[in-house]
């Protein structure tokens, strides 16, 4: 069995311990979804430093494989998504000159999104041709 000391807490003038209160703690500010994302986006770019690196090597070779489509398939259209992995580059570029949470999530997030166009306009390509 457990027993509680009838003393009250240090710093507390009370004479009677059951007149002592502890001290109220602030609650903590509600925490939205924009500043959990900023988070999310710093700790993974923080825990994962190579990521960065993995990103333009991928996107180098996804670049290169439409090139070696324009060559094998004998048309110009796999070369319609190499801008778009351009701008996923330059997106990337300036992902890691960031310097806050907000502009590390903005340009993963625009990284992210010129990449899938150009996956989408790839797999267009590839039903056409």
């Amino acid at each position: 069995m457990t027993t509680v000391p009838l003393t009250p807490p240090r710093g507390d003038e009370t004479a009677d311990p059951g007149e002592a209160v502890p001290a109220e703690t602030e609650p903590a500010a509600p925490v939205g979804i924009v500043e959990l994302s900023e988070r999310v986006a710093a700790s993974v770019l923080t825990r994962f430093p190579w990521l960065l690196r993995a990103s333009e090597i991928m996107l180098a070779l996804f670049t290169l494989a439409c090139l070696v489509a324009v060559g094998t398939r004998l048309s110009a259209l796999p070369l319609l998504p190499i801008p778009e992995f351009a701008v996923s580059w330059l997106f990337l570029r300036r992902l890691r000159a960031s310097e806050t949470r907000a502009q590390q999530l903005r340009w993963s997030l625009l990284t992210a999104f010129a990449a899938m166009v150009g996956f989408w306009v790839m797999s267009v390509v590839a039903r056409w041709v």
